[in-house]
């Protein structure tokens, strides 16, 4: 049985549904709405941290 995780996007607060057996530490996980870009920090408990992207010249 798969168990989804829903987490909230600190950019928009869209909501993101993941499946918990996808979520690795190190790895990324993209907002739908926003394509804002989170980095897991720790999968128990789950945290995670937005990446910011850096500015092009």
């Amino acid at each position: 049985m798969k168990e989804l995780i829903v987490i909230f996007c600190p950019d928009c607060r869209g909501k993101i549904e993941v499946e918990h057996s996808d979520i690795v530490e190190d790895e990324l996980i993209e907002c739908d709405l926003c394509g804002a870009e989170l980095l897991v920090m720790s999968e128990n408990p789950i945290k995670f941290k937005m990446v910011e992207l850096e500015d092009e010249v």
